[in-house]
């Protein structure tokens, strides 16, 4: 399993592509980490990073690209989980009832 980017999540933003851009403070360095310290729920791995929300999908085998995503889309059990485990604040998942995603996923 590895981190491979994907440019329409990444600077600069392409016009008219879909995704949400990933914060820049997520390097391949770190997006790799949290690639590999994810959780596994059905197809997708859900990760948490300075209270946002990141989602990842195989895109080939073996290789993996992540994005933000919104709260309501990180399934409950992984959500209470790193609440339990103080991952995530409650105040992280509250900010705008969604997320602090910079872009939302069109």
């Amino acid at each position: 399993m590895r981190y491979e980017s994907n440019p329409k999540h990444s600077d600069p933003w392409q016009p008219g592509r879909r995704g949400a851009r990933c914060p820049r403070n997520v390097t391949p360095e770190v997006a790799e980490r949290l690639l590999q310290t994810s959780e596994l729920v059905g197809r997708k791995r859900y990760a948490v990073f300075e209270g946002q929300a990141l989602c990842a999908q195989e895109h080939r085998p073996g290789a993996w690209h992540g994005y933000p995503v919104g709260w309501k889309h990180v399934p409950h059990e992984v959500r209470s989980r790193w609440r339990r485990e103080r991952a995530v604040q409650g105040r992280d998942i509250k900010i705008t009832g969604h997320s602090r995603i910079i872009d939302p996923v069109a």
